[in-house]
């Protein structure tokens, strides 16, 4: 058969002027099919069009919330033309049935297991409603559903197919070495889709691919430093002190970056786990700190994730003195900030700001989104609290799409556009640039510094303008 894989976007897309990067959803799905078949890829994000006259015969859709409306009208338009459309993506997790509505099959959950299945059966003219991968509940489910209880296991994965999209427009390839997260934040659905148990690809095959990599590349886990707090599975901690050994030994070495939480550097593992990231060329991350307030830890349960016993233990100056640990290292701190729980107030936005100046890191501050499948989405939909009126192309951080206690959404807007406007000046983005530099000296460190920086000022102003 002849499968096309799509991957949409939307008009504006903050990531792609942040730092272009490989996507992994689609390459990864290619990878998993049968040799058998012909694979085409469609990156839409980095302007691939979409070929409604292709001769396909399945067309596979990643259904991200933010790009749903664009992905259903792609899947409705190849459906009318009587191709067989199978959508996946964590939209699917929240929104089963509405999904339905636009394909012929829908996944929830992982691929390493369900992809080759629904080839088959779509060969076999015995195509399901449903196919589910993972502990999820089923009941409510209207159709034919194919069930497997068990997440998959991660050895054994082929690399992904990397050469089926033009690689020279991509600044970074992307991996993924583990799955799962203990954290259980609420206001996002990682731990509800992947949970909470770490699962991890064997160190040889990692080390294998990323040996193909190109010279940059990001580490799309949860946390790159696992959760070092995890005193009952010492195993978790020694998979990463070996991978990064093995990693800093690769020749020649490549820098990456990843996302991951700050707090590993207070365990005696997780400070050598983040040294050793960093000799293997560890250069930048992008630190999920959420809240300068311990109601806004507490409220959104991010306390968890930066590894204090309660939200109430909260510490300003713990988060402060963990920075300095990592610049010192000459990591660079992207650091991501949810503004917009109950507490918050205007000034809020001023002095997470504030903040990231002091500190010298790059502020990413957004109003909180709560995404469907997420604890928090559930709760303010049962409150009344979700503009239910609002489509999924809202909730790509261009529009406040819920009910705050005292502040109205324009203002929260507002608010949001100028600090990121004076966050990204550049004389900001400068300085930024100088103080990692002074702390690794590197030509390619400060390039991407630089250039990842003014993209993102770019991509933000473009987002808000476009959505004023």
């Amino acid at each position: 058969m002849k499968i096309t894989i799509i991957f949409p976007a939307r008009k504006v897309e903050v990531g792609k002027a942040t730092m272009p990067v490989m996507p992994l959803a689609p390459t990864l799905l290619a990878a998993l099919t049968p040799q058998e078949h012909e694979v085409s890829l469609v990156d839409m994000v980095y302007g691939d069009q979409v070929d409604y006259a292709s001769d396909c015969d399945v067309v596979a859709i990643t259904v991200r919330t933010p790009l749903a409306m664009t992905a259903y009208e792609i899947a409705d338009n190849f459906s009318a033309q009587g191709k067989t459309v199978i959508l996946g993506g964590p939209h699917i997790f929240a929104f089963p049935h509405e999904s339905k509505q636009h394909a012929a099959a829908v996944a929830i959950g992982e691929a390493e297991d369900l992809w080759p299945i629904i080839l088959k059966h779509v060969q076999a003219g015995s195509l399901r409603d449903y196919y589910v991968c993972g502990p999820y509940k089923t009941d409510s489910l209207n159709g034919s559903i194919y069930p497997q209880r068990q997440r998959p296991s991660l050895a054994n994965l082929p690399m992904m197919r990397r050469d089926l999209l033009p690689r020279d427009r991509y600044r970074m390839d992307s991996i993924f070495t583990t799955r799962g997260c203990p954290n259980f934040c609420r206001f996002c659905p990682v731990t509800p889709i992947f949970g909470p148990q770490i699962r991890h690809r064997p160190i040889d095959e990692v080390v294998a691919e990323i040996n193909t990599l190109r010279e940059n590349y990001f580490n799309v886990d949860d946390s790159v430093f696992g959760h070092p707090q995890i005193v009952d599975r010492p195993e978790e901690n020694q998979y990463y002190l070996d991978l990064y050994k093995e990693l800093a030994a690769l020749r020649p070495k490549r820098l990456w970056s990843g996302a991951g939480g700050l707090s590993a550097i207070n365990y005696t593992d997780g400070r050598k786990i983040v040294e050793l990231a960093a000799e293997s060329g560890l250069c930048a991350i992008a630190a999920g700190l959420e809240s300068i307030s311990g109601a806004g830890q507490k409220q959104s349960g991010a306390w968890r994730k930066l590894h204090f016993t309660s939200s109430d233990t909260f510490e300003i100056d713990k988060m402060k003195e963990n920075i300095r640990i990592f610049q010192d290292l000459g990591i660079e701190i992207m650091g991501f900030f949810v503004i917009g729980w109950d507490e918050d107030t205007p000034d809020t936005y001023r002095r997470t700001l504030d903040f990231c100046n002091e500190m010298k890191i790059i502020p990413i501050i957004l109003t909180l989104t709560p995404m469907p499948g997420s604890p928090i989405y559930d709760e303010y939909l049962e409150q009344g609290r979700i503009f239910t009126e609002l489509s999924w192309d809202h909730y790509g951080g261009n529009s406040v799409v819920f009910k705050h206690p005292t502040m109205d959404p324009e203002k929260m807007h507002k608010l949001n556009f100028q600090v990121l406007r004076k966050g990204f000046g550049m004389g900001r983005i400068l300085s930024r640039t100088l103080h990692t530099v002074r702390h690794r000296p590197s030509f390619s460190i400060a390039m991407n510094s630089f250039f990842t920086q003014l993209a993102l000022m770019k991509g933000f102003l473009f987002l808000y303008e476009q959505s004023s």
